[in-house]
């Protein structure tokens, strides 16, 4: 009598499972079939058709007028070697502390890392301003480095870190010591090499973050030539181009399609490391 209800149950399953996928599908598919559309063919879209999805002429122009209005090789660039930046610091920097709070003791250990915890639960939106003052105090308005230096490291970084550290045998320090090594050589010889998924799946993390980041840019920098991504996109709102539906819409997939094929290309890294790193005590 059970057995007719699995197959039920399964398809239950994959029916809400389509109706999720779709639900997110179906506004990415239409925003691309945007981009190659006139804004006269674009206004005479009405209601959920075929329409919707194709277009009736299939044009490149978008892109054109995009690269013409936004300098993108200098501000993909430039919020390449940000983002790219920002992820080396925060692996170093984060293992570094990680390390620290999974292998060794000291004083105050306890406390400092529930300090650490506690700003995971802040916003950005919260830690703006103060950041802003510092960045300020220290003269480094309207430079790239105030894009970098605040977040070499994170408290989520250092979390997540600290949880794969804390599940590798202590026996392998051990018997690093037996043979020679100090603590600077177990950290790089013994456990970065086991920690490369954590670390793939970090630095996935921590790149897409700095990728979609808006307010930080948008707050520190004010010079045109510092400008970032999400900001030149947001720009043409700003100005002539906010009723050019079809030119901001090609400048949101032109920012979306490097992160969406880094995310394929690494999903099974970030998978395994979540599933390594995140659920340990």
């Amino acid at each position: 009598m059970s057995r007719p209800s699995l197959p039920l149950a399964a398809a239950a399953r994959w029916l809400v499972l389509a109706f999720l996928g779709l639900t997110v599908l179906i506004p990415v598919l239409w925003n691309l079939s945007l981009v190659f559309r006139s804004n006269e063919e674009i206004v005479k879209i009405s209601g959920l058709s075929l329409q919707t999805f194709v277009p009736g002429t299939f044009t490149l122009d978008n892109f054109r007028q995009l690269f013409a209005a936004v300098d993108m090789l200098r501000v993909f660039s430039l919020t390449l070697f940000v983002c790219v930046s920002v992820t080396a610091l925060s692996l170093f920097f984060n293992s570094l502390a990680a390390y620290a709070f999974a292998r060794m003791d000291f004083p105050g250990k306890g406390l400092i890392f529930a300090l650490v915890i506690a700003t995971m639960i802040l916003p950005i939106e919260i830690l703006v301003v103060p950041l802003y003052r510092v960045v300020k105090g220290l003269g480094l308005m309207n430079t790239i480095a105030s894009l970098i230096l605040p977040f070499a490291a994170s408290g989520f970084g250092i979390f997540f870190m600290r949880q794969f550290l804390s599940g590798v045998p202590r026996e392998l320090d051990e018997a690093a010591v037996i043979d020679g090594c100090g603590r600077a050589g177990i950290f790089f010889r013994i456990l970065l090499p086991l920690a490369r998924t954590p670390l793939v799946t970090l630095g996935l993390i921590v790149f897409l973050q700095q990728w979609d980041s808006f307010l930080v840019p948008v707050t520190f920098i004010s010079k045109k030539e510092n400008t970032l991504l999400q900001v030149a996109i947001n720009n043409l709102y700003a100005h002539i181009y906010f009723s050019d539906t079809a030119l901001l819409s090609a400048g949101m997939v032109v920012g979306a399609l490097p992160v969406i094929a880094l995310f394929v290309f690494m999903q099974r890294y970030y998978i395994a490391g979540i599933s390594s790193s995140g659920i340990k005590g």
